[in-house]
């Protein structure tokens, strides 16, 4: 894996992302090409028309990012990624259009710029099933073996599978004497000394722990002998990180936190970007939405009894609480009767227009006020109520660590994973809440902050 700014990136995910780019740009050339040819014009580079020009990659690319073009589903199914790249393209006319609007001195032709997404759209359909044909499983992908053949073994084959992004290709298991029962078809080697002679003769290019030993269980001779061949070597814990964005709590240690690489919750110039960020990103977002903002106010006032926004505590930075504001979605005094439980699908406490505001995240705009104040990051964990927080410490471990970063509107759990209503949902959120403290960076946080866009066009999981 890739890793740019602490955060895991797929060589396959890279690779096509930057072929992408280049095919933008390739296509905005062609097309100013061959409409100056049809009208008979020269092509007359000057700085102007060139970043006219370098303007449709420059828009094009983070929207394409940010509608998830390059999500596991999407690269893993072209209806998806067709549909996603259709929207994508759409919104960059749209957006395109307006910065020419804007700035009548970028000569951004109308027809070249219908002319450069025809091409794009043609070329990235076409890149991007070249890619999901070849380039995973040749020279972009790695040629995994399975170290293990119990219940983690069947995991790790399951989210292989799962994320053609990554580019693995399971190519055996190897089981191991005295090991977990045998759940899966594996090799079972005579001497596990020739373990490193069998993975060369795969073309290995890298060997998975995949079920939980002691030392003394593993093969450490034969896997040493396997390193020193070229072939890397990864545990559970390090394969769910790299590979699937978050980290594994049923393989976490406390020494495993405390001498890891990360968990420094940035320095003081990320800390000054990320508040400066905060407070530029909250004031663009609420300049933005103030006309959605007026029009859900109006709504819930028209169709419900009760105060238009809802004030909730919540957990935020180290432990400390403080009240969270919301549009109201549920009916007043939900909880006096059975107390404080998650939300469930379908929920008869939340009314026809909270339901809708919950399906947008619309309910959720009035928190960048509480990013503004302080309280809140625009991407953090998400802030949970102290009754849950209580309930959640005692039953998952190392639930506490989240609290060291602020809260946020959105975050890496909210992008990866479904509505949390239940502890073990909470249990699964954590898993990607220590990811992202982990990993933290400004990188990442641009990073979820568009990929939110496609949570939001595309919900998954709301409640």
């Amino acid at each position: 894996m890739a890793r740019i700014f602490r955060h895991h990136v797929s060589p396959v995910k890279l690779t096509l992302a930057a072929v992408d780019v280049a095919l933008i740009t390739a296509c905005a050339f062609i097309a100013e090409a061959l409409r100056f040819h049809m009208l008979d014009l020269p092509v007359v580079q000057t700085p102007v028309a060139l970043a006219s020009k370098i303007m449709i990659p420059i828009v094009t690319f983070p929207i394409l990012l940010g509608f998830g073009a390059y999500q596991s589903d999407a690269m893993g199914d072209l209806r998806v990624f067709g549909f996603r790249l259709l929207t994508a393209i759409l919104t960059s006319i749209l957006v395109l259009a307006a910065l020419a609007y804007l700035l009548p001195v970028i000569p951004l032709w109308r027809s070249i710029m219908l002319l450069s997404f025809g091409f794009a759209a043609l070329s990235l359909l076409l890149a991007h099933i070249l890619f999901s044909l070849f380039a995973a499983n040749s020279f972009l992908g790695r040629r995994v073996i399975i170290l293990g053949a119990g219940q983690g073994a069947v995991d790790l084959m399951e989210e292989a599978e799962a994320t053609p992004d990554a580019g693995l290709k399971i190519i055996d298991v190897v089981a191991v004497p005295g090991g977990e029962q045998v759940l899966v078809q594996a090799t079972s080697l005579s001497d596990m000394r020739d373990l490193a002679d069998h993975a060369v003769s795969v073309h290995c290019d890298l060997i998975v722990i995949g079920d939980k030993y002691e030392t003394a269980q593993l093969p450490i001779d034969a896997l040493i002998a396997c390193k020193l061949a070229g072939i890397a070597i990864m545990d559970r814990l390090t394969f769910y990180e790299e590979v699937r964005g978050y980290v594994d709590l049923e393989s976490v240690k406390a020494d495993w936190i405390v001498f890891a690489e990360g968990f420094k919750g940035g320095s003081i110039i990320e800390r000054a970007l990320k508040r400066l960020m905060d407070v530029v990103t909250s004031t663009l977002f609420l300049i933005i939405t103030f006309p959605l903002f007026l029009a859900c106010a109006a709504a819930i006032r028209l169709t419900s009894p009760g105060p238009v926004l809802y004030r909730q505590e919540r957990v935020g930075l180290n432990g400390k609480t403080f009240n969270v504001l919301k549009f109201r979605s549920m009916t007043v005094d939900a909880e006096v009767k059975d107390g404080p439980k998650f939300a469930a699908e379908n929920d008869p406490r939340v009314t026809p227009v909270g339901r809708f505001l919950r399906r947008t995240r619309a309910d959720e705009i009035p928190q960048a006020i509480n990013v503004l104040r302080g309280d809140m990051s625009f991407v953090g964990p998400r802030p949970e109520r102290p009754y849950f927080v209580e309930q959640l410490r005692e039953k998952v471990p190392f639930y506490r660590e989240r609290h060291c970063l602020k809260p946020g509107i959105t975050g890496w759990a909210q992008i990866r994973y479904p509505y949390g209503a239940s502890f073990e949902d909470s249990r699964r959120k954590l898993e990607y809440d220590l990811y992202y403290v982990k990993n933290y960076s400004i990188f990442l946080d641009l990073l979820i902050i568009l990929q939110t866009l496609r949570v939001v066009l595309f919900p998954h999981g709301v409640r």
